[in-house]
């Protein structure tokens, strides 16, 4: 894989500095939470454009912001409308609680269980997107990437909470073996697996 990858690690690791440069703009880290509310079992590309039309909106209440994710191609519109609006008007509590606590781990479990529509793999994408380079994104390229790569076996199962940490730090692991921080190496699984490098 690593050898696939090669020509696309200078572009991740551009991508990688960008993200880290979007921590210390509220408006750019809203826009990675409500990115990130957005993609599950959703392509990236409906979600990117459905977060750019409801910055368009002049309310921003939850119908409109269900029907926009809704024209959007946005699975799941109606609950997923709800969490941006909740999450919307806690933001500000939101962004303080980020740029104040240290330990990586801890703010993701603040966010798990303080956003609604925020699983691990949810709160580790926002994360990542705002320059946190030690959690893993496991989903389906990166979960395939560890079954061929025997870092879990084929009957592991579907990922609760628990397996999630388990896989997450057994990947961490790995990643440090190749040199690479996890966020570099989930950004080169998905440019091997999609042809493209993208959030």
């Amino acid at each position: 894989m690593l050898n696939k990858a090669k020509k696309y690690r200078g572009e991740a690791e551009e991508l990688l500095k960008t993200f880290k440069q979007n921590f210390y703009d509220p408006s750019k880290v809203w826009d990675e939470l409500m990115y990130c509310l957005c993609t599950p079992q959703t392509k990236a590309v409906n979600a990117l454009k459905a977060c750019e039309e409801v910055k368009k909106l002049n309310r921003g209440r939850v119908e409109e912001i269900a029907s926009t994710l809704r024209r959007c191609g946005v699975r799941f519109h109606n609950n997923k409308a709800r969490y941006i609006a909740e999450a919307k008007n806690h933001f500000p509590q939101l962004y303080e609680k980020i740029r104040v606590t240290s330990n990586l781990f801890e703010l993701r479990e603040f966010l798990v269980k303080n956003v609604k529509g925020m699983g691990y793999k949810e709160a580790s994408h926002f994360l990542r997107n705002i320059g946190f380079e030690n959690v893993a994104i496991i989903d389906r390229h990166i979960f395939r990437y560890m079954l061929e790569n025997r870092l879990i076996s084929p009957n592991f199962g579907k990922l609760t909470a628990r397996k999630y940490l388990t896989a997450e730090s057994r990947l961490i692991r790995h990643a440090k073996r190749l040199g690479l921080t996890p966020a570099l190496l989930d950004l080169l699984v998905w440019a091997v697996s999609t042809g493209r490098v993208a959030k």
